[in-house]
């Protein structure tokens, strides 16, 4: 059978009751809150977000960012970065502000004050998402969603045709629980199996790239991660405080179950984390189709792991983006960031048109008729309906 490489961003599980990211933005406002007030500190998560806002402002609506959640975490660990005595933090700080405070922000005394708190309410944020996700994925409460039985049968389809991979961005249990039997690359008992990963060259697998729910760190230090299958149980998804992990140019990242923020491959260079990126390089290169659904294409790491294989010489894989689009430009006149990193990613910059006409279409209409918009020179086609919708098709 051909092989379907399949990457999900978060729009693909809205549909069956998993967050959205504005959701997030949203709870990570109210956890930062009570930690501020918990800490009797700054709330530094909320003061970042209106600098990034800020910043973001100045730039022309057609290429100005949203800010999110991810954004405003990874500004944080640079901030914690930018303020460690040397020879730690940031070099370039002598060159800036030498002896200067963030704007804005207060911190108790010391010269690991500013590294410490900011550190300490990051670990706390994605320690409180972890358990938000987890307390979402009762495998009751995705089944009754109304679109559980589509994105079921979505994937039920796509198995029937294909040998199919999944690289999951998301930190649900959408896929597991509508294909309970993929490899997860943890063995039965939850032990964390690289090799088996590596040396695996059957597909049937769905890999959770930035960290799942059923993730959780092994104590007392933190530098295994395990799998866990009841959700219900005891999860252990971080200290806080200054257990930390130095990365490149000495940057110093939670130890946390899952991923989230900026710095994506610093991240990544721990296990399980790096074995599945590397795994998503192979597969890549081993698929005879790609399918992407609900993904903002905000993830650099993988958006190169893409453009690597889509401009190599010779036949490259047909892709197929499943997206929810209203009101918007066609991708020929289409210049937000969406638009140009699905063309830098997919390395496919100009020709996108409904099938048999020779003008751009029209988006609405497009998914008033459950249309496709189409690069056939690229090999790309979008379907802008939403993702468990595409099943009809």
């Amino acid at each position: 059978m051909k092989k379907l490489l399949v990457i999900l961003g978060a729009g693909s599980s809205i549909p069956v009751g998993m967050p959205s990211v504005s959701a997030i933005d949203a709870l990570m406002f109210g956890r930062s809150d009570e930690w501020a007030e918990e800490q009797r500190l700054d709330n530094y998560y909320r003061k970042t977000w209106d600098a990034v806002e800020s910043y973001y402002a100045a730039a022309s609506p057609s290429i100005r960012p949203t800010p999110n959640f991810e954004k405003v975490l990874g500004e944080m660990i640079g901030l914690a970065h930018w303020m460690e005595p040397s020879p730690f933090g940031h070099a370039l700080r002598q060159l800036i502000a030498p002896d200067g405070q963030p704007l804005g922000m207060s911190f108790n005394s010391g010269a690991y004050a500013v590294t410490v708190s900011v550190t300490d309410q990051v670990t706390y944020l994605l320690k409180k998402l972890a358990e938000h996700m987890r307390g979402q994925c009762d495998a009751a409460l995705i089944t009754a969603q109304a679109g559980f039985p589509q994105y079921k049968a979505l994937f039920n389809r796509l198995r029937t045709t294909f040998d199919v991979g999944v690289f999951n961005l998301n930190y649900d249990t959408a896929v597991l629980t509508a294909w309970p039997e993929a490899f997860t690359g943890f063995g039965s008992s939850g032990q964390f199996d690289a090799k088996a990963i590596h040396e695996r060259s059957e597909w049937g697998f769905s890999y959770h790239l930035h960290g799942s729910v059923h993730q959780s760190l092994v104590h007392p230090f933190g530098d295994d991660v395990r799998w866990e299958e009841d959700l219900s149980g005891t999860f252990f998804d971080g200290h806080q405080g200054n257990s930390t992990d130095r990365r490149s140019d000495n940057r110093s990242f939670p130890k946390t179950s899952l991923i989230a923020g900026g710095f994506k491959l610093d991240q990544l260079l721990v296990e399980p984390f790096q074995s599945f990126y590397a795994a998503l390089i192979r597969r890549v290169y081993e698929a005879d189709a790609i399918l992407i659904g609900g993904y903002g294409f905000g993830d650099t790491h993988v958006n190169r792991a893409l453009l690597n294989r889509m401009r190599q010489p010779g036949k490259r894989p047909p892709a197929l983006i499943l997206t929810y689009s209203r009101n918007v430009y066609p991708m020929e006149f289409r210049n937000d960031e969406w638009g140009m990193n699905v063309n830098i990613s997919l390395h496919a910059p100009t020709g996108f048109r409904k099938p048999g006409h020779a003008s751009p279409p029209d988006i609405d209409e497009l998914v008033a008729h459950d249309g496709f918009e189409v690069s056939g020179l690229h090999k790309v086609a979008i379907w802008h309906g939403g993702f468990v919708e595409a099943v009809r098709k």
